[in-house]
């Protein structure tokens, strides 16, 4: 075997190993999520997809019995009413928008219209939610 051939076969071995730890600590983080989920989970306001210009002017943590959710407040960008964004975002009546592959888990939004401000409602949704 010639020191080339050697060089590339400690190579694929090792890309191997590293694609290999890669999938073991991706599946590690799909269980925690699984394994940890609570009632209390909710979602990041980053999982919202506010478009460039939007203000977030307050970020509120509520629950009650049937789980927690946050509650966002939001300056629309400038030319963009309140409605026109609840209907961007698809939370007119309600949206659900699908997991990342880093967090598969969907989010539920709701929107309503106040003032200048749109308030958006964002929990995560699950099978279970279903009657």
């Amino acid at each position: 075997m010639t020191w080339a051939t050697r060089r590339r076969r400690r190579t694929l071995i090792a890309a191997l190993v590293v694609v290999a730890v890669l999938a073991a600590l991706y599946l590690l983080r799909l269980g925690t999520l699984a394994v940890f989920a609570t009632e209390g989970d909710v979602p990041a306001v980053s999982a919202i997809p506010l478009p460039e210009g939007s203000t977030v002017v307050e970020r509120r943590e509520e629950c009650a019995s049937g789980g927690c959710w946050i509650t966002v407040s939001v300056l629309p960008p400038a030319g963009t009413t309140p409605g026109e964004l609840a209907a961007e975002l698809g939370a007119t009546p309600q949206a659900r928008l699908p997991g990342t592959p880093w967090d598969p888990r969907t989010v539920s939004l709701r929107a309503e219209v106040r003032a200048e401000l749109l308030v958006i409602q964002a929990d995560l949704w699950s099978q279970e939610d279903v009657p």
